[in-house]
């Protein structure tokens, strides 16, 4: 026993002793070198926002790294917030047990936010600690939790396309309905689903399909979905169709229903646009997503307007077969209609609407160069008939004879001197009708601009009686070598939509004496700061200035 203690005393007396250079000498040693610990920590979130909202779970990503020599021993991080917040839960102690040596360690800690959180500013401080006390600094990072947005689910606009393009749901009559639906809330919307669901008496058509999953929908954004549908002849006029939009979430405290409101016989009224201003600055307001309604096709003004002998032709040529499409010309087409019919007094008997015209229909209703009594010279009563002459469509030149054309959907532009129908057969013949009064409105430019890619505009010269006639009024969308331009929000041609929100709400009766003449309205629809050539260069940049033409100009167009 004594002989133990003696060897062991001495070798304490050896390890006690200094390292002593020169000839024999050795150094002893049993301290291993220290660990040196160093902390980053990160914030992310799903929505990338850089707050944690609430049902939303962040994530306090922490690299640990040891720079030491040594291993770092029972490595523990401790997390501490500067304040309670209720309904936010992290785990605030971690075990990382050993670092070596010249590595790093990452580690994802989850923070779960609960519907109830408020909204605060918070301050996390993060301990990382080692056995031996060879600690990390701490850090602290501040995010903000802010508290529960709800979405709002909406039906935000309802559009229609019926069979004879009037806006109105018949019995027996296919209809084909967009349903816009949007997300107007701050928070985001989960599986979001939409049902439609039919009444007695309704039926769905086409592929039948009443079943749509849209997916989540984030503040403001929307989705369309489409469904079509007919009836049988047991809903009486002005009744209503038993027709129901159910929108689910996947929380149900969510869930809406709105029936759709359409009644039998009658116009179709849609959803305006509102704006919903954000709670919280600086956020953007987020806005209805309207777009399958337009403004000009809602509340038309009422007037005491009976015109029962005044005859109308109404062309709309969007489906070329030979040149590009006229999107929004049979909008245009159905909406002139509309007008004539519900605020000029026009009868719907006395309206001859086109929609794709071929050339053999501009003949029928027109004539031609060897025979000027066309249908609608022939509808027409002596003296007592008003006449209207509305197009949305191609205009040509003719590239030999440079004479203005319109483009029936089947011709080819490249021989439009064969194919299309002269102007100035139209307006010789035009004039020929022996109308109380004689208005022409075109949504077309005749320069080329449009329909050819590789020449300049062209300026035609046109003849036409017209305008020496008393009676005599012609609108024309541009002038020159000039393009005619769509507004493409309202899904209208540019010219169109100003000419028709010109009667919309009195809009152009600037002297308020209930009575429109159509100088104050090509005076609303030229205006340079409100009217077509200002839209036209803020959304399309090019020149587009409107004409008006004929002796006529200063007489009414509309009486309120």
């Amino acid at each position: 026993m004594k002989r133990v203690v003696l060897v062991l005393m001495g070798f304490i007396l050896l390890t006690a002793l200094p390292a002593m250079a020169g000839k024999g000498s050795f150094r002893v040693s049993i301290t291993p070198a220290p660990p040196n610990l160093s902390v980053e920590v990160r914030f992310s979130e799903p929505s990338g926002n850089n707050i944690l909202d609430a049902e939303e779970t962040g994530t306090l990503t922490l690299t640990v790294t040891n720079t030491g020599r040594g291993d770092a021993f029972d490595v523990e991080v401790k997390i501490r917030a500067n304040k309670d917040i209720r309904d936010l839960t992290y785990k605030d102690t971690l075990q990382l047990g050993t670092i070596p040596a010249g590595t790093t360690r990452k580690v994802n800690i989850p923070i779960e936010a609960g519907e109830d959180v408020p909204t605060e500013e918070i301050t996390f401080t993060i301990d990382v600690t080692e056995a031996n006390g060879f600690d990390a600094d701490p850090v602290r990072i501040s995010f903000k939790v802010r508290e529960f947005e709800p979405p709002k689910l909406i039906v935000a606009d309802i559009g229609i396309d019926d069979q004879n393009g009037n806006s109105r749901v018949e019995p027996m009559e296919i209809v084909s309905v967009t349903v816009r639906v949007q997300n107007i809330g701050y928070g985001n919307a989960k599986g979001v689903t939409v049902d439609i669901v039919a009444g007695k008496n309704v039926f769905m058509a086409g592929e039948g399909t009443t079943h749509f999953e849209l997916g989540n929908l984030g503040p403001g954004e929307f989705r369309d979905v489409e469904f079509m549908f007919y009836t049988n002849k047991r809903i009486k006029n002005g009744e209503e169709i038993p027709l129901e939009v159910k929108i689910g979430e996947a929380r149900p405290r969510f869930n809406v229903a709105k029936a759709l409101g359409f009644k039998m016989n009658a116009r179709q009224r849609n959803v305006r646009e509102l704006v919903v201003k954000g709670i919280e600055t600086p956020r953007d307001e987020i806005k209805i997503a309207t777009g399958l309604s337009v403004d000009i096709e809602q509340d038309l003004p009422r007037t005491r307007m009976d015109n029962k002998d005044a005859i109308a032709v109404v062309i709309g040529n969007r489906d070329y077969e030979k040149t590009k499409p006229v999107d929004y010309a049979l909008n245009d087409a159905r909406a002139v209609k509309l007008y004539l019919m519900e605020v000029l007094g026009f009868k719907e008997g006395n309206i001859f609407f086109v929609e794709n015209a071929t050339k053999g229909d501009f003949e029928l209703y027109f004539g031609n160069k060897d025979n000027y009594r066309g249908k609608l010279y022939n509808a027409v009563k002596e003296g007592k008939s008003d006449v209207f002459v509305y197009y949305s469509g191609h205009g040509a030149p003719g590239l030999k004879d440079r004479k203005g054309y319109f483009v029936p959907v089947e011709a080819d532009p490249q021989y439009i001197e064969l194919g299309g129908y002269p102007l100035d057969v139209f307006y010789r013949n035009l004039s020929r009708i022996p109308a109380k009064s004689l208005t022409v409105v075109l949504d077309a430019c005749f320069s080329g601009a449009n329909i050819f890619e590789n020449i300049s505009p062209i300026v035609l010269e046109v003849e036409n009686p017209i305008l020496s006639m008393k009676n005599g009024v012609v609108i024309s969308s541009s002038r020159g070598r000039q393009v005619s331009t769509w507004y493409n929000e309202k899904r209208h041609g540019m010219f169109t939509y100003f000419f028709l929100k010109a009667i919309h709400n009195r809009n152009a009766d600037f002297d308020k004496d209930g009575r429109l003449t159509f100088d104050e309205l090509y005076r609303f629809i030229s205006d340079k700061t409100e009217g077509v050539p200002y839209y036209a260069r803020r959304l399309h940049g090019v020149d587009q200035i409107p004409t008006i033409e004929g002796q006529y100009r200063g007489k009414i167009f509309v009486e309120y």
